[in-house]
């Protein structure tokens, strides 16, 4: 009974406690998965400096990083009016369950970059530690670094640690805004833009979870070819990640081949359809000119 009540409703997320702003934050399973192939993956080496660095990069680093991106979507959700239910972390950043704003696609936009934005001032941060570790000395800030760096001593230790914080901070940031796969922030994102532009609900739907279901069959590929080919223990995740979007892709494909795409989260949303509505009145209210253009002509455009 007490596991039970540690672990969410779905009991794919443990229960870690809430934020400042009293949003219940929980971490979902993936997040241990990752760490444990990190941590598998080094003790190949044996090292405890760099089971130790693993351990701290994973872990209470990447744990900050994410719960900063999430509060940066529930900060602006609140700010444009919506409610946050509450915060669930994965390692790629996590899901805030942030209730629809009176903003429309626009507001939803703000929503979606606020989180992966957060990586820039924490960016900023790691350099900053890096110079101070490394007194300021750059010539060895790089995504790769040497084993026997990690044993040199604290300074070193810590030199190298907020360099590989640096480069996941901009791995995730990159990963969320500019690729376009929901349900992945980029998905969003695309979304949001076409309906801002537009596009009908069902005809963004098609094109949202398309686009996602093909990025996410060139990542599951990458995530194999890495693993297999190149040793690497993040294609393992990696072809989890890329199983997750083609699965939520494929759902909203489904449910706009089967007419119930107004059914979905994303695309069901009232202020969406009015939208919409406002878009179709004020294009019918047009006045016809002599010289518009052709159908053809104007698809074009």
């Amino acid at each position: 009974m007490v596991m039970r009540s540690l672990l969410t409703d779905d009991r794919t997320s443990l229960k870690i406690g809430s934020c400042c702003c009293g949003i219940p934050i929980a971490l979902h399973y993936s997040y241990f998965l990752l760490l444990v192939i990190e941590l598998a993956a080094s003790a190949r080496y044996l090292d405890a400096a760099f089971s130790l660095f693993i351990l701290t990069l994973y872990g209470p680093v990447l744990l900050l990083t994410i719960v900063i991106h999430e509060l940066g979507h529930a900060w602006m959700t609140k700010r444009l009016g919506g409610d946050v239910g509450g915060i669930v972390l994965w390692p790629l950043g996590g899901f805030a369950l942030c209730g629809p704003t009176d903003c429309g696609a626009s507001g939803d936009f703000k929503v979606s970059i606020a989180g992966p934005l957060t990586h820039i001032p924490q960016m900023a941060f790691w350099i900053a530690m890096y110079a101070a570790f490394a007194k300021g000395d750059f010539s060895r800030f790089d995504m790769s670094y040497y084993l026997n760096e990690l044993s040199e001593g604290g300074a070193s230790f810590f030199a190298v640690l907020s360099q590989q914080a640096f480069w996941t901070n901009l791995f995730i940031m990159a990963f969320n805004l500019f690729v376009p796969a929901y349900p992945l922030d980029g998905g969003r994102c695309l979304a949001d833009l076409l309906i801002m532009r537009g596009v009908r609900i069902e005809k963004a739907a098609l094109i949202t979870s398309v686009t996602a279901m093909v990025l996410s069959g060139g990542l599951l590929l990458f995530g194999l070819v890495s693993f297999i080919w190149l040793h690497s223990p993040n294609g393992i995740f990696m072809a989890l990640v890329a199983s997750y979007v083609f699965s939520n892709s494929m759902s909203l494909f489904k449910m706009q081949k089967e007419g119930r795409v107004r059914e979905h989260p994303l695309f069901g949303r009232a202020v969406l359809e009015e939208r919409e509505d406002v878009a179709r009145t004020t294009s019918s209210e047009e006045p016809e000119s002599v010289s518009s253009p052709k159908a053809e002509d104007a698809e074009m455009a």
